[in-house]
């Protein structure tokens, strides 16, 4: 009799066994079949080949990138020149005028009883004031186009930024170096493939909504510049900003000395 309880519990504890295995492996498959079905791993591979696709873009155009950075820097610069000369201008264009029209009236004789010796260099250096406001303007003009250039670029480097896309900025807006900025798309594509487990059936719809935003990346980033950026205007704008900061008018003593004469 205890050698039949014995004999039957091995058998039981023999059947529990198999039975427990069969659970594990069944349980196994299950997990298999349930990835296979959320497509887990062709979504994270399409995820590597779009992100391979999108840093091997940003490498093709980092060298413009680079060239709408250093725009940006030069239009800062121009920008604060261009406010101290209007400050330093005033109304001196005007007067500027008066005064020509002035001294080309009067004899050698009038002038020497204000001192004025060189009527001719006394005008030149008068109509530094206008060669001064011209090279403003001027230097305005090519900003606001290299302006309209960046604002573009911007724009559409905004909404891939919203698209998932990391900033290529650093702290007051410098731009990155090229490799810390592939390192950090790098690390943005590992994190993104490592989150990329479906929450619902694999539909054609569920698939491209997990995908979109990749798509649209790989797409506009190969288009960000509709015209390719080169250094043209930057030199220039800034062949006329160093024109500008060298120019030195009369200082005020001397131009109110001018212009009492009036």
């Amino acid at each position: 009799m205890v050698s039949s309880l014995e004999s039957n519990y091995e058998l039981s504890q023999i059947n529990y066994t198999e039975e427990e295995r069969k659970s594990k492996r069944m349980t196994k498959r299950i997990r298999t079949l349930e990835n296979d079905l959320t497509m887990e791993k062709p979504l994270r591979d399409i995820r590597e080949i779009l992100w391979t696709n999108i840093i091997d873009s940003i490498n093709d155009i980092w060298s413009f990138i680079q060239i709408i950075f250093e725009q940006t820097e030069l239009v800062k610069l121009a920008t604060e020149a261009i406010k101290k000369t209007r400050e330093e201008l005033v109304e001196k264009p005007e007067e500027t005028t008066q005064l020509i029209n002035f001294f080309n009236s009067k004899s050698k004789q009038h002038l020497e009883q204000w001192d004025i010796e060189d009527m001719s260099g006394t005008i030149l250096e008068i109509k530094k004031v206008l060669t001064k406001k011209n090279l403003m303007l001027n230097l305005e003009r090519r900003c606001q186009s290299i302006q309209e250039d960046i604002d573009d670029f911007m724009l559409k480097y905004d909404i891939l930024r919203d698209k998932a896309l990391p900033s290529p900025m650093v702290i007051n807006d410098k731009l990155m170096n090229h490799g810390d900025y592939v390192e950090k798309l790098h690390k943005q594509a590992k994190s993104q493939a490592s989150s990329s487990t479906l929450k619902a059936l694999p539909t054609g719809k569920v698939l491209y909504d997990g995908l979109e935003n990749l798509f649209y990346i790989e797409h506009e980033v190969k288009h960000l510049f509709t015209v390719q950026p080169n250094f043209e205007k930057y030199t220039e704008a800034d062949e006329v900003y160093k024109k500008l900061i060298r120019m030195k008018i009369p200082n005020e003593e001397w131009w109110t000395s001018m212009t009492n004469i009036l």
